[in-house]
């Protein structure tokens, strides 16, 4: 006899279910008034409505609800209010991954015609995203020394641009926002600052408090932390987010359920990692330069390094698990080091928690002209090192192993 769910209203009380039938409504799910201590996966493709009333309350957006993967769900919800809180910000929503982060958080402020302009020291798939997707006839895209508050001035103002982007601290060459001077400068023209934060993570620093309009983040990164997660995340005012929510949904790039429910257990040690992230860094840098073969070390903490004193004011509590250093030998001398490493494997991804090494003019700059990576700094003896959180003693070691190769 059909009964629980399966027992439907007017259906025949004598009316037996066949086995085909009942392998597919069987079992009913019962959620417990008690809430579980850690969330749980709600990993449905679909939910259902009681009736018409609930269908038009639920899009109307009346009632927390649920509706179909592409809208989202509970769990990318829960993801996205948490780095808002983190941030500072009144709304954020997650999607897909970093790049579709960024690409909402343009497509839905730069018309067509519209003028954007850029740090030169891009993360190489942004530059392409640009190039490929927003460049003319489009948009017009210029690039700028993000360090020169001068240059990036003239050429909002030349341009009349309508956004300027930046990261907080650039892939892979470490340069830091001046966040506050750069916002000043954007609030006087009524231009929208896109901070991609993705280097720092809200653990290190919040840019919307330093008066950023968004925060965009690859969640595949730090926020997730274990390098198992593919996902991004955009935050600022609601009357932003709202149209970023929409394009997401649109475009069918939001957040896969088990991904959020990956990234937000990854964020419950965020702050822990960070610090170990952040100190290992500076250890393995003052290791670096110390390196005969190592040409020139990229990371905030060193004297050498060009916005040190903006680093200690903007980062107190370090600047994150990411450096870059060049190497003496070009490729043929970056090919021998990597054969020499026993634990560091080469990943081109970053953040989590092992040690991983990566070579950018092969990976996240190759869609860059030979010439402009010379320009920006990105040589072809160029390594981008992502810190992780083992013994800092034995990081060194195995770097020590790779130069005696």
């Amino acid at each position: 006899m059909a009964t629980g769910p399966e027992r439907r209203e007017g259906m025949q009380a004598d009316h037996t279910v066949h086995p085909n039938t009942a392998v597919v409504h069987a079992g009913h799910f019962v959620t417990p008034v008690n809430e579980g201590a850690s969330p749980p996966l709600y990993q449905a493709a679909a939910y259902r409505f009681r009736d018409l009333a609930q269908v038009e309350e639920i899009y109307a957006g009346n009632v927390p609800s649920a509706i179909y993967g592409r809208y989202g769900g509970p769990n990318g919800a829960q993801f996205a209010g948490a780095i808002a809180e983190l941030e500072g910000a009144q709304s954020a929503f997650a999607s897909a991954n970093g790049m579709s982060a960024i690409d909402a958080a343009l497509a839905t402020n730069l018309p067509v015609g519209a003028a954007l302009v850029a740090t030169r020291d891009i993360y190489g798939g942004t530059y392409e995203l640009l190039m490929h997707e927003y460049a003319a006839p489009r948009a017009q895209v210029t690039f700028v020394d993000q360090s020169n508050c001068a240059e990036v001035e003239a050429a909002l103002i030349r341009t009349q641009a309508r956004v300027l982007y930046t990261e907080a601290l650039t892939n892979p060459l470490m340069g830091v926002a001046d966040i506050d001077a750069l916002a000043a400068i954007t609030k006087r023209l009524g231009v929208l600052l896109i901070i991609d934060a993705t280097f720092a993570s809200p653990a290190l620093i919040q840019p919307l408090a330093h008066g950023a309009d968004l925060v965009v983040h690859s969640v595949t990164k730090y926020l997730g932390g274990h390098g198992d997660v593919g996902a991004g995340v955009v935050a600022g005012r609601e009357e932003l987010i709202a149209p970023i929510r929409e394009h997401l949904i649109r475009t069918g790039a939001t957040v896969a359920h088990f991904d959020a429910w990956l990234a937000t257990r990854g964020l419950r040690t965020l702050g822990l990692r960070m610090e170990r992230h952040s100190s290992n860094a500076n250890r393995v840098a003052a290791y670096l330069a110390s390196v005969p073969a190592v040409l020139r070390v990229h990371h905030p903490s060193l004297a050498s390094h060009a916005q040190h004193e903006l680093a200690k004011r903007l980062y107190p509590q370090g600047t994150g698990g990411m450096l870059a250093f060049d190497l003496a030998g070009g490729r043929d001398g970056v090919d021998r080091f990597l054969r020499g490493l026993r634990r560091i494997a080469i990943v081109h991804s970053l953040g989590e928690v092992a040690t991983t090494i990566g070579y950018s003019a092969v990976s996240s700059h190759r869609g860059l002209p030979a010439q402009l990576r010379e320009e920006l700094g990105v040589t072809d003896g160029t390594l981008r090192l992502s810190v992780g959180i083992e013994h800092c003693d034995d990081i060194i070691a195995d770097l020590a192993q790779g130069f005696r190769s």
